[in-house]
């Protein structure tokens, strides 16, 4: 939970949304800054631009797919792989 590979973030990512969703009594519009407080925090998560990733994170959630924080679109001024038809 503490590394920097991919498993580990996907899971810090994973306990960071389902903690603000409580601590905001799952509101889900103060979850999302509460998460972008927190990402703002940890290190681990500079090179993404935090407004796509807790997206991706919501919607990875919601429709059970799997967090592929490879893809460029999540970094900071990132784009969309090419063919990419999902935005």
């Amino acid at each position: 939970m503490f590394g920097k590979d991919q498993r580990d973030l996907a899971v810090t990512l994973t306990r960071m949304a389902d903690l603000a969703r409580e601590k905001t009594n799952f509101n889900q519009n103060e979850a999302k800054q509460k998460m972008a407080e927190w990402l703002q925090t940890d290190r681990r998560f500079d090179d993404y631009d935090p407004e796509r990733l807790i997206e991706r994170v919501n919607q990875c959630r919601y429709n059970g797919a799997v967090l592929d924080l490879s893809d460029p679109q999540l970094q900071r001024g990132g784009q969309p792989r090419p063919l990419d038809r999902r935005w």
